[in-house]
């Protein structure tokens, strides 16, 4: 699904060009070798690819369950992570955890006119993970690493969508104004106001 990611202008959100020492890949499936998916194709010039993430934050979004745009939306604003789902029931019902791969990241590159830039990783190899680590709830994995969890209405959820599309501020003064399931467990929380968050 396309992920929407904004960042208010600010010193601190600069690109980082090191390469990282090793990346992340979260899945709802345990993968002893991960091979280049057509399931997301990030571009069809590419090909199938095999997408890492030096950020556990990000790559704990792609345990389970598989949420379309039809329900939910994923996206990064102000180096906050955040979901937002318009239907509680079968997220939860489906959320059967998942794995979070580590692997080095000699086999990879990074375009940074693409994705989410810096944080999106690539390779036409399969990779080999170095570590596994299994999470019995996707919902708890997420929150456990900062993104910010909402369920919401189908109204709530179609004008959030329409505000990241048309809005200056992406969607944000709708955020603010929501409740998160990071609130309501008080874990985790973030805000959406870049100093808050260093």
């Amino acid at each position: 699904m396309k992920f929407e990611q904004f960042e208010m202008k600010s010193p601190n959100n600069k690109l980082n060009n090191e390469k990282p020492p090793f990346l992340y890949h979260g899945s709802p499936n345990n993968l002893e070798i991960i091979k280049p998916s057509q399931k997301h194709i990030r571009d069809e010039s590419e090909g199938l690819l095999v997408f890492g993430t030096p950020d556990k934050a990000f790559a704990s979004m792609f345990l389970s369950p598989r949420t379309d745009e039809s329900w939910s939306t994923k996206g990064r604003l102000n180096s906050v992570y955040y979901i937002v789902i318009d239907d509680e029931k079968r997220f939860r019902e489906s959320d059967k955890g998942g794995v979070i791969c580590q692997f080095s990241n000699n086999k990879f590159t990074c375009d940074k006119t693409k994705g989410m830039k810096d944080l999106e990783w690539t390779s036409k190899e399969e990779v080999k993970p170095s570590n596994i680590t299994e999470h019995k709830s996707s919902l708890d994995t997420m929150m456990d690493n900062g993104v910010q969890v909402y369920f919401v209405d189908k109204e709530i959820l179609i004008d959030l969508k329409n505000a990241i599309r048309n809005n200056s501020d992406h969607g944000r003064s709708i955020l603010v104004g929501l409740q998160s399931e990071n609130q309501k467990q008080n874990k985790n929380i973030k805000s959406f106001i870049s100093s808050d968050n260093h």
